[in-house]
């Protein structure tokens, strides 16, 4: 039988809006300016294998010389982060794979209020057989999907995906990599590591989330959308049953052009692999995008994850 999975964007939920919400003015600004002094579509020569030798170089530096000089705006270094992540396994990747390099670039941005860097953080610790450190970022991530992801969600359907799909597989899956690591980490480190990281950063943390939430933080350089805003499509999306993978995620940079369709779609980061965030590729295909006034095109990022609602599920939420 073939088994359709629910392809779930969570772009909107995880904070793309229009430049009509209301922003923090003093990072925001700094931030937004020190992008601008990138060269035009920086992001999109980076992450292109197709683009031009010398704006891939050029945008790289670029990148490289922002995360290094303007730590206060954590999207430089996330950018650079799942490029040391990927490696020779993000097709055109201009960098080598560097875990330690990704762990310090990708966490900033986590801590930002951008929910996804928790799951990028975890899926990176499991595919390095590092079990303590995945759950722990497992467990932060499933803390924050409960406590501000679904608030006010009263809609059955939502919840049993958003419990079960993408999250309930991440879970089983380190729990997997925890049970077969020798020696065994204990398992009081679970409650543990979890209350410790929230006691130290949690508050601070949500506040953000919840911040972005309302539009706040939406800036350019984060590659909020800028003068454009992503609609999505009015109903779930479906792709077939991928080689019994049971979960994907993946995200793209889209620029968008003033007449609101979309020019170059860039890959920036895949779970498990670049072909499965391929077939993912056609619900992205769905989306439209609003147009805007001037004549230059934006930059957003888009976010999706796959998976089915009967397959593992969460079945309790997780407090502090």
């Amino acid at each position: 039988m073939d088994i359709r999975r629910i392809l779930g964007a969570l772009a909107l939920a995880w904070g793309l809006a229009s430049a009509a919400h209301a922003q923090e003015a003093g990072s925001d600004a700094a931030c937004d300016a020190a992008y601008a002094s990138l060269p035009p579509g920086a992001i999109l020569d980076l992450l292109d294998p197709e683009a031009a030798p010398e704006a891939r170089a050029a945008a790289l530096a670029g990148y490289r010389r922002l995360a290094a000089e303007v730590p206060a705006c954590p999207e430089f270094g996330y950018t650079l982060g799942q490029l040391y992540r990927h490696g020779e396994y993000l097709p055109g990747n201009l960098v080598a794979q560097d875990i330690a390099k990704a762990r310090t670039l990708i966490l900033p941005m986590a801590e930002s209020g951008y929910l996804p860097a928790y799951a990028d953080l975890a899926e990176m610790e499991m595919r390095h057989a590092q079990a303590r450190e995945a759950m722990k970022w497992t467990q932060v991530y499933l803390h924050f999907v409960d406590e501000v992801l679904l608030e006010g969600v009263r809609d059955g359907d939502a919840l049993q995906y958003q419990r079960s799909a993408y999250n309930g597989n991440l879970l089983n899956r380190v729990e997997l990599i925890w049970r077969y690591t020798r020696p065994m980490p204990p398992r009081k480190a679970v409650k543990e590591d979890l209350q410790a990281y929230l006691a130290a950063h949690g508050d601070a943390v949500e506040a953000r989330m919840r911040a972005r939430d309302r539009g706040q933080g939406l800036r350019a350089s984060a590659q909020g959308g800028g003068a454009s805003h992503a609609i999505a499509p009015a109903q779930s999306c479906y792709v077939n049953a991928i080689d019994r993978i049971g979960a994907g995620a993946a995200s793209w940079i889209v620029e968008v052009l003033p007449s609101g369709k979309a020019g170059r779609v860039v890959l920036e980061n895949f779970v498990p692999n670049p072909d499965v965030a391929g077939a993912m590729r056609d619900c992205l295909d769905r989306y439209a995008f609003a147009p805007f006034a001037g004549d230059r095109p934006t930059t957003l990022r888009v976010s999706m994850v796959m998976g089915s609602p009967e397959g593992a599920a969460i079945s309790r939420k997780r407090r502090k």
